[in-house]
């Protein structure tokens, strides 16, 4: 067996690298049942109809109110109306990954006398659950235009992948250009093709990208920026 601490667990919700401000983190997959039991069954008898999926984390809330902070991240996500790429490692960045696109249901600051000021969010999946994700890139400082390490999957898929990006940090750059080649020898020699392409990065962000069709073996992250400076982002992907 190969148990872990949970001090392990990564948790990115939009351009947020949220485990450093969690004590908790949980996700949930379930399958609504219908009940179709009749007079004449002796016993229950249920339909399964549509996955869904949660996401919850909690934990010490940070004084800091600046601009793209926790409070204030977390805050901009809730009111946005929209979806928020989160991407949950209970295991850790080497471990399977949930690619959650959340939408923000709750979230709720709370204090007591005895103890800190704490915060929690609720998340509910819109559309299926990712949950067989992998890390392409952990929070990688770019410099220079980079290709990527290649990610070997085991095997290629024709139903199509979910992409996150999470851009943590930002400086500098005019853009960068983020896209996610894939190759079905893992050679990158030539015969590669883009897979998924992000919005140009020119700043703090994070987006979800989902395609369908074929997905190679091999995928790798590359980079082409444009100007001097930083930029420090997580890319994961969960075939489907």
């Amino acid at each position: 067996m190969a148990f872990r601490s949970s001090s392990q667990a990564r948790v990115y919700a939009g351009i947020l690298a949220a485990a450093a401000y969690a004590r908790t983190a949980g996700a949930s997959s379930v399958a609504d049942m219908h009940d179709i039991t009749t007079l004449a069954d002796t016993a229950k008898a249920m339909l399964p109809g549509p996955n869904t999926s949660t996401f919850q984390v909690a934990g010490p809330l940070d004084a800091d109110a600046s601009a793209n902070g926790q409070f204030d991240a977390f805050a901009t996500q809730k009111d946005s109306g929209g979806t928020t790429p989160v991407t949950y490692m209970p295991l850790g960045t080497d471990g399977h990954a949930w690619l959650i696109d959340a939408i923000h249901t709750t979230f709720d600051t709370s204090a007591s006398h005895s103890g800190t000021v704490d915060w929690s969010l609720d998340s509910q999946t819109d559309g299926i659950a990712d949950m067989a994700g992998v890390i392409l890139e952990n929070n990688t400082t770019v410099t220079v235009d980079t290709n990527g390490t290649a990610n070997n999957n085991g095997a290629g898929t024709t139903q199509g992948a979910a992409f996150h990006l999470h851009v943590t940090a930002y400086s500098g750059f005019t853009s960068d250009d983020i896209i996610v080649e894939g190759s079905t020898t893992g050679s990158f020699g030539g015969e590669e093709t883009t897979i998924a392409t992000f919005t140009q990065v020119t700043g703090v962000t994070s987006e979800r990208v989902v395609v369908t069709g074929t997905v190679p073996r091999y995928l790798r992250v590359v980079d082409d920026v444009l100007g001097t400076g930083s930029v420090t982002r997580l890319v994961a992907v969960s075939r489907r």
